[in-house]
């Protein structure tokens, strides 16, 4: 750093401005150093002690400042004006407003749901978006082919606003083929994917793809930068865990069977919770969705994410959750991460609350009771979902008054073999207990694909 304090700091501030104005371009090494060279001797010869620096140290401070700003220097952004749960609540009150204007037989354009809401048109075209109401964007999906539709289904359920992802050809091809243990046939469809995914890109909707031969970096919003794509694609190969979950893509249609009723999976996601099964993040998704902790579940979802992984045992993974916990009640953390401290505690509490329903071997009626309080569940689910749950409540009791010993494991295996009955229509919700899963403990079913929980 050059002895003259006050060349160094003027220097600093204008190349500072010089970076935020110039964006990445004006961010280069060699020719921000060069910059800053020039605009300093311009400034020296302004000064009456212009002289007395000599030209080395000249050169030095404008590599130094060049090269601390072109690799550190990130511009200021202004802290949101509003906070994730007030975007979400007014994502929520949108498709509200425009049914009332529909109701009243007034059209709901934009202008008129910005000045209802009192938010700009931007705003609100981009909240009737998400809500499906975007002609543009409807005028340029019209020209695709069946299987790119399907593919952009996939694509806008995983990355529903702005940002990025890795995901297998193949998973994306799972909900529209069947998978073949063919390898020619499998080629087939990820080419088809593929060109599936050009065809995307070509029709301007808001995806950057690039693809390799068996997976394919998705960008939403915005254009992968130089080298960005490729480094992306690399290091999915190299730890293929860290892809995007495949359970996460969207299912194909169950059919309305009563064990594949939402509120019915949401219950047994309690459930496993408490058999003490390792779950992976798909149900962890679900079990947090049926807390209603917040209105936008996506922050806890992405803490929840990391510590779903494999690497992480049950007790390991409440530890390293209470201890997040903990940290985003420290000040030194910002205000828009301070408020998930209260909902991960009682995401911790209850996981902790199930588990020792199962360690203790307690019944599983006792189990289920226990995980309707500590979710409030039936707080938020209409007259039919209560319904419904209250059927499961009795075939679980049934089978415990049938079998002293029904601990959450084995209702949970007891329920997944009444759901392959129901399938093969060998039992209905009006049967209840009268089919008695044979046997409960010599075979313990696991979770398939054609078993929704």
């Amino acid at each position: 750093m050059s002895i003259n304090l006050e060349a160094f700091e003027w220097l600093r501030k204008h190349t500072y401005a010089h970076a935020r104005a110039c964006g990445e371009s004006g961010r280069d090494e060699k020719g921000l150093e060069a910059w800053c060279n020039q605009q300093l001797q311009a400034w020296l010869a302004k000064q009456p002690e212009g002289d007395e620096m000599p030209p080395s140290h000249v050169a030095a401070t404008a590599r130094s400042v060049a090269q601390y700003v072109s690799k550190n220097y990130e511009r200021h952004r202004a802290p949101p004006k509003s906070t994730r749960d007030q975007r979400q609540a007014e994502q929520n009150i949108m498709p509200l407003i425009a049914e009332d204007y529909q109701r009243r037989g007034i059209r709901p354009t934009v202008r008129r749901v910005a000045n209802f809401m009192d938010v700009s048109k931007s705003k609100a075209g981009r909240l009737r978006a998400r809500e499906g109401v975007a002609p543009v964007r409807d005028r340029r999906k019209a020209p695709l082919r069946s299987v790119a539709r399907q593919v952009l289904d996939a694509l806008e359920a995983m990355l529903p606003r702005d940002g990025s992802t890795v995901v297998r050809l193949d998973d994306l091809a799972d909900p529209i083929w069947p998978r073949s243990t063919n390898k020619t046939t499998g080629r087939q469809h990820r080419k088809r994917v593929r060109d599936a995914l050009s065809e995307i890109e070509k029709a301007r909707l808001g995806f950057n793809i690039v693809p390799s031969s068996t997976l394919a970096a998705v960008q939403r919003g915005r254009r992968w930068k130089p080298g960005q794509a490729d480094a992306a694609l690399a290091a999915a190969e190299a730890t293929p865990s860290r892809l995007y979950p495949i359970d996460a893509l969207p299912e194909r249609p169950v059919g309305g069977s009563f064990w594949a009723s939402p509120e019915i999976h949401d219950v047994m996601i309690m459930l496993r919770v408490a058999a003490q099964e390792r779950l992976p993040f798909h149900p962890l998704a679900r079990f947090i969705h049926a807390h209603r902790l917040v209105i936008d579940p996506q922050p806890l979802l992405d803490i929840t994410w990391r510590f779903s992984q494999p690497q992480y045992s049950r007790d390991e993974m409440l530890e390293q959750m209470r201890r997040k916990a903990s940290q985003l009640v420290d000040p030194r953390w910002n205000d828009g991460r301070r408020y998930l401290s209260k909902p991960l505690r009682r995401l911790v509490n209850s996981i902790h609350l199930l588990t020792e329903e199962g360690y203790w071997g307690r019944p599983a009626p006792d189990a289920l009771i226990t995980a309707l309080h500590v979710t409030r569940y039936l707080d938020h689910v209409d007259e039919g979902a209560r319904t419904r749950i209250n059927m499961l409540q009795a075939i679980i009791e049934a089978l415990w008054e049938s079998d002293s010993n029904m601990d959450p494991k084995a209702a949970v295996a007891a329920c997944r073999q009444l759901a392959q009955a129901e399938e093969a229509g060998q039992w209905t919700p009006a049967d209840g207990h009268v089919l008695r899963p044979e046997p409960v403990y010599g075979k313990v079913l696991e979770a398939r694909d054609d078993i929704p929980f």
